[in-house]
């Protein structure tokens, strides 16, 4: 191994656990709400997709969640038929299409979620300089970028063109 792989290895390293540790600042707040709706993160990508673009067709969702049509319709069927928090709607100009909504229940959910999670970013950020925050704005913008690129990460926000 040569000295720059090894300290490409330890910066790596140093990520994951840093990346770790991240995590369990926001995690915590994240499960405690998911637990209280009943949601699972594929129920909550959705609903945090269908605030980005409202109507985005149900087949869309399933490319976006990178799974089954079929799987797809069950997590949205579980957000209509039990968390009330999603509508279907048939598109006027393909009835064979059908755009899924969030209902204003939806809305409120995600809305709750985000007022969270912003009280704990800010409560951690609150101290950092500006520089900090941009220095960490622009690492997390190369890092989802990076993963867009490969196709690891879909893009966000979805293209409702593509939809």
């Amino acid at each position: 191994m040569t000295m720059v792989n090894s300290r490409i290895d330890a910066a790596i390293e140093s990520i994951l656990d840093n990346y770790g540790r991240a995590a369990g600042i926001f995690d915590p707040n994240r499960l405690e709400v998911w637990e209280e709706l009943g949601l699972t993160m594929s129920q909550l990508r959705v609903l945090y997709m269908l605030q980005a673009v409202p109507g985005t067709p149900a087949g869309a969702v399933a490319t976006q969640l990178k799974v089954r049509p079929s799987t797809a319709t069950g997590i949205i069927d579980r957000l209509v038929d039990k968390q009330k928090l999603v509508r279907r709607e048939r598109d006027d100009s393909d009835r064979r299409r059908v755009r899924v909504f969030l209902t204003e229940r939806g809305h409120k959910v995600i809305t709750e979620l985000d007022a969270r999670k912003r009280a704990v970013i800010w409560r951690i950020f609150r101290n950092f300089s500006e520089q900090q925050l941009a220095d960490i704005d622009r690492t997390f913008t190369l890092l989802t970028a990076e993963a867009e690129r490969q196709g690891v990460l879909a893009p966000w926000p979805p293209d409702p063109e593509v939809m």
